[in-house]
């Protein structure tokens, strides 16, 4: 009898567990879809004696569509980009928190010009065109030949996937400019043929017994509000480039009559051009830089005299740099400042010049 004694409890705390609000330690919670029945007894005595417990009906309903999601940038800093610069990339990652599969669009926004960035500096610019990719391999790379869907098309619950937005950086930008794109998913019914369906909706009015209702339970995003059915984050580009500035001064060596003492720009008189090379600090590296230099008409170019890659103190050249001969070809062309005169103009190379950098091309002529 004890035991018969304790089974309309047990009975009464199965009932309340199958309780709708009563949940279970899940991430996402019941599949929507799930179709939760229960049946009630009642147990009871006449006269002392058990009798047979009474079922009651079972009821019977299904457990409805919460959306959510959670859209959010990766790296948490600017992507910096140059000038001109095409297939450039901010990684986003897009997180299904709904109950159940469900597709997501997705479109994006240039920051007004003149906000304020995510990183709290002021937009300067809009970058075009912009297109978004999932990734499709989940190699957290982008892949222009790998990574062409454009949505997310039946993404299971509880699951993560990285997109990528990717965008062309204006030419003519300035070092720390920044341009902020944001983000937005939306919730998609199901589509066909590669393309998602309409946007979803909440269900109106009360339930609707025997169907999943929708319901939104998304947080605010960067630019979206609450029980939208979509969610946003912002990201921004920042644009490093060199800023290349070319000093050239003239200074006279020797002429005819003074030798080294105090000479003057006469005729055979020997005069060495520097040609300073700076990039400003702050900026990127400048890649692949070529100085040239066209020999001055009513002069004759000093054969041998070309020295490039030589320091610079207080604005005025160093008797330094590599001596480069005065053809384009050689060992001293592949050395890092390679340098030469070519249809009388004078030539150098400079690999890379860090920000915050200069270098020094010297040649010589003389005053026809």
């Amino acid at each position: 009898m004890k035991r018969k004694k304790n089974k309309p409890y047990l009975k009464y705390l199965a009932a309340v567990l199958l309780l709708p609000g009563v949940q279970t330690a899940h991430a996402i919670g019941t599949e929507q879809g799930t179709s939760v029945a229960n049946t009630a007894t009642v147990d009871y005595t006449v006269g002392g004696v058990n009798q047979l417990d009474v079922a009651s009906n079972t009821v019977s309903f299904l457990v409805d569509r919460r959306i959510n999601l959670t859209v959010a940038e990766v790296g948490g800093a600017y992507t910096d980009v140059a000038p001109g610069a095409t297939a450039q990339v901010l990684t986003f990652t897009v997180t299904n928190d709904t109950n159940g599969t469900q597709d997501f669009r997705f479109i994006t926004t240039n920051d007004a010009t003149g906000a304020t960035d995510p990183y709290g500096n002021t937009d300067d610019f809009d970058p075009s065109p912009i297109a978004v990719f999932v990734d499709v391999d989940d190699d957290g790379l982008f892949d222009a030949a790998i990574d062409i869907e454009t949505f997310l098309d039946e993404m299971p619950k509880d699951t993560t996937r990285t997109v990528f937005v990717v965008a062309s950086i204006p030419a003519g930008r300035a070092t720390d400019e920044t341009a902020g794109i944001t983000l937005t998913a939306i919730a998609a019914d199901a589509g066909s043929a590669g393309t998602p369906g309409a946007d979803a909706t909440e269900t109106a009015g009360p339930e609707t017994p025997g169907s999943v209702d929708t319901v939104f339970g998304d947080v605010a995003g960067d630019t979206d509000a609450a029980r939208d059915g979509r969610h946003s984050d912002d990201d921004a580009y920042r644009v490093r480039t060199a800023t290349i500035t070319v000093t050239k001064t003239a200074t006279v060596i020797s002429d005819p009559f003074n030798g080294t003492t105090d000479p003057k720009a006469i005729p055979g008189a020997v005069i060495e051009y520097c040609l300073q090379v700076a990039n400003a600090a702050g900026g990127a590296a400048a890649t692949n830089v070529v100085v040239s230099d066209p020999v001055p008409a009513n002069t004759t170019f000093v054969t041998g005299s070309i020295f490039a890659g030589g320091t610079v103190t207080g604005g005025v050249c160093n008797a330094d740099g590599t001596a480069e001969d005065d053809d384009s070809a050689g060992a001293d062309e592949s050395d890092p400042n390679g340098g030469n005169i070519t249809a009388n103009t004078v030539n150098s190379a400079v690999p890379s010049l860090a920000a915050g950098a200069t270098t020094a091309t010297r040649f010589r002529i003389t005053i026809n």
